[in-house]
This record gives C-alpha cells, structure tokens and sequence, in this order.
C-alpha cells in the first residue's frame, strides 16, 4: 500500500499584494479617450484598464470576486491508513482491501469522478520504480472505475544531492510514460510539500535539492506526457500552508530559476492545509467559523500572495490536495465531522473567486485507533473500516456538491 504521511510547521498570518500605480493624468487621458470613442459609436463602452502585472517570465492576474465561469470541483480521498508522522509511528492496522473498495464505493458520486490520490518515492538509485510500487493499486482503481493521483515524492535515502535530482527526474519521466495510459490515471503530482523541510518523514523540503526536483520534476513530467500523447494527464505540484518569512524566497526560487517553461509546464498548483491540527489554532468564534476563517486565508494566501512571486497566473488551477482533521484524545467525532463540513463549503464557494478544481480529504480509514496519538487517527473510518460520523458527512457533501 502506498504509504503517507503528515505534518506541516506552525503558520502565521501575514502577506501582501503586488501593486501597481498609475499617474493620475494618465488614467484620466485613458478614460477621456474611452468615452468619446463610446460617443462616437453610440455605445456606452466600459472602460477596461490592463494593470496586470509582469513577474519574471508570466503575466499574473490577481483573482476576482466574480468568475466569468465557476469551475467544477471534483473531490477524492487518500484511500489507506497509514500517514507519516511529525513524531514516532505506532503500528498499522492490517488493511483489508474488500472493505476498503467498498468503502470507497460509497463515497464516488453516481455519475461523477472520484480521484484516489496514491504515493510513491524516490529514494535513490537502487529504489523501487512508481510502476513497481503502486501500479497494480491504479490498475485495479482504474478498472473498478475510479480516477487516481499518483503523488511521486522526493525522498533521497543519502539526504540529497545534485544526483539525487537527475535521478528523481528520470524517477517521474519513467512514472509518467509507465502510468499514463492506466485506465482512470488523470494526474501527476511532482514531489510532496517541497517548501517544509522540518521532518524527513513528512515533507520533501527537508532533502537537499527538493526545489530543483519539484521544477525539473515538472517540466521532465509534463515532455513526457507531450510526447507520448497522454492528453488527460495533469501535471502540478503542492504547497503545505505556512506563511513564514522562508516561504517567499521558496516561491521566488521557484519564479527565478524555473522562468516560462516551468509555468507553462504545470496545470494545477496544490496545497495541503490541516486546520486546527497545524497551523493556529480553532477558536474564538466556534470550530465552524474558525475552520471556515482559516480555509479562507489558507486560499487567499496562496493565490494572491505566494503565486505572483512565482509568476503563477490566476489561469492555472488551485486544488486542495490534503486537508484533515484527526480524532484522538481531545478530539470528538463530531469535532471532525464539523471541521470536514466547514472546510468543503468553505472552499466550495471560493472555487470561483480562486480557480479551485479539487478537494481530498486525508484519508479514509484510521492507522491505529486505539492510539493515543491523533496522527493515527486522520480516517474517515476507524481501522476495522466501521464509519466515524465524518464518513457519512462527506459523502453526502461529495454527492451535493459534485457539479
């Protein structure tokens, strides 16, 4: 089974949006010139001023409220148990693959897409291939009728190393041409929450050369996927929320060594956001209002603030690519299943004023639910696949809300 993860460091509020100033006589020239020329034709033309910005090598469009089509949101799930940790992991309930795909059945919307999303790993030259490691997993969804999301992380067992980068690269071209033309296999996510580098465990930040993966990693999967014809794969990568002073110089490192081809290499843009588990805490105003504040932020900050830096234009997707909350101690049924609902409609109706195509949730069953630790508790289910009040929840908010 492909095996996860968890893990994001304490995140702060904070960020600003490029501006651009015009002298006030030559917005007036613009605007006289605007309306004579609607005198003229003997239409009241609107008056349209371009202020789009230039960033490196991309134009970027800072979001609006209103979007001139709202895009479709299509939801998904991790569908095992086990998860990284930021701490020591306990043990793994057995999986049991009958009650899993049942599990998952009940989920998928009738008539809409569902997507799994599956990890494989780099660990070096000697490593197992993705094919190797997940490719009977995506077979088997892709025949039973599920779309997948193969999510090819960079975990180097040497710590890294400008080796380590051409090997990673030639690790993703190999997943894409093996992959690509699975039944159901719609999507490759080049590496695993590159900008946080706390735990080895959790996050491909952590290796050196992460960043350079993540770029090269894009363009070596999206040449692939050209040139072998697989239209309907999709290229991204993600972002784990933070907003801690390394993260603009990760975004601008992104923007300056990656330029044109890597932003036009790319389809979606991720991010994994957990609220009330990392990142400031829930309160104040009530676990709904506050899961629903945070997603907002979370949402705002990557679009308006980090992307630009990166030359990201509003034009490439926003997906949610994880998104959870645990039980444990402390830590209710009911307390998940209201963070889960708050946080699908929260970004249900921002998908519009920030290009948002995807949510899945992390994940469907527990690792150990005995476990004093809500790192094994992320599930939907308990370990021997019996449902938590969340599990009901989403699938009902996955077949309202799948459009």
């Amino acid at each position: 089974m492909s095996h996860h993860r968890r893990r994001s460091l304490p995140a702060s509020g904070g960020g600003s949006r490029q501006t651009l100033a015009l002298g006030f006589a030559g917005v007036l020239v613009v605007v006289l010139a605007a309306i004579v020329l609607g005198a003229s034709t003997g239409a009241a033309a609107p008056v349209r001023l371009d202020l789009t910005a230039s960033i490196r090598h991309q134009p970027v469009s800072i979001p609006q409220r209103k979007s001139r089509s709202t895009p479709r949101l299509v939801f998904g799930i991790y569908p095992g148990g086990a998860a990284g940790t930021v701490g020591p992991s306990g043990p793994l309930a057995p999986e049991n693959p009958t009650l899993r795909m049942a599990a998952l059945k009940q989920l998928r919307p009738s008539g809409r897409p569902f997507v799994l999303r599956l990890y494989a790993f780099y660990t070096g030259a000697n490593g197992s291939s993705a094919a190797q490691q997940v490719g009977q997993e995506i077979a088997g969804y892709g025949n039973a009728g599920f779309q997948t999301e193969l999510v090819v992380c960079y975990r180097p067992d040497d710590g890294g190393s400008p080796a380590d980068v051409g090997g990673f690269i030639e690790f993703v071209r190999d997943a894409a041409d093996s992959l690509g033309r699975q039944p159901g296999f719609v999507s490759l996510q080049v590496t695993n929450e590159a900008n946080q580098g706390g735990s080895p465990n959790t996050s491909d930040g952590y290796y050196a050369g992460a960043e350079d993966a993540l770029i090269e990693g894009v363009i070596a999967a999206k040449d692939e996927i050209r040139k072998d014809n697989f239209g309907p794969v999709r290229v991204g990568f993600n972002w784990a929320y933070a907003t801690d002073g390394g993260e603009r110089a990760f975004w601008r490192y992104l923007g300056s060594h990656g330029g044109r081809r890597f932003v036009t290499s790319l389809d979606w843009v991720g991010v994994d956001a957990y609220p009330g588990t990392w990142g400031p805490p829930l309160g104040g105003r009530g676990l709904a209002a506050e899961s629903t504040s945070f997603m907002d932020r979370v949402l705002r900050a990557l679009r308006v603030t980090y992307m630009p830096l990166a030359g990201i234009p509003h034009t490439v997707p926003l997906r949610v690519t994880e998104t959870g909350y645990p039980t444990g101690p402390g830590r209710s049924e009911a307390t998940q299943a209201t963070v889960m609902k708050a946080t699908v409609e929260a970004v249900y109706h921002a998908r519009g004023t920030y290009n948002i195509t995807g949510y899945s949730w992390f994940d469907l069953r527990d690792a150990d639910s005995s476990s004093s630790s809500f790192e094994s508790q992320y599930g939907l289910m308990r370990d021997d696949y019996s449902p938590k009040a969340a599990f009901g929840a989403y699938r009902a908010l996955v077949a309202s809300l799948s459009n």
